[in-house]
């Protein structure tokens, strides 16, 4: 073999080996989430993590399982529609009925 082919060889040999090096899949999936996030996926374990500017890679906290949304809740103290008790009166100033019992006895 002659220099020319040998060095055409060595080449070939440093093209292959930079393409694999290159295009292996490494241990992170890269992808845009909804509103640009940047998400990254763990090809080994599944684990997802999201970066955020200024913070850095964080875990996500998991969606509900039902697909509805956790709205927050308020105490029954700072809730204006909380259910009023039996001695309170509503705006139009009737009395609410109580739902107890009545204390008389039938008679039979």
């Amino acid at each position: 073999m002659d220099s020319l082919t040998k060095f055409l060889f060595f080449c070939a040999l440093l093209v292959a080996v930079s393409a694999m090096i290159g295009f292996w899949p490494g241990r992170y999936q890269y992808y845009n989430a909804q509103a640009g996030t940047l998400v990254r996926v763990n090809r080994y374990t599944g684990a997802t993590e999201q970066y955020i500017y200024n913070v850095g890679w964080i875990v996500p906290k998991p969606a509900p399982a039902s697909g509805q949304v956790d709205l927050p809740t308020r105490p029954p103290s700072e809730n204006p529609e909380a259910v009023s008790s039996p001695g309170q009166r509503d705006a139009s100033s009737k009395p609410i009925p109580s739902p107890t019992k009545s204390k008389l006895r039938e008679v039979r």
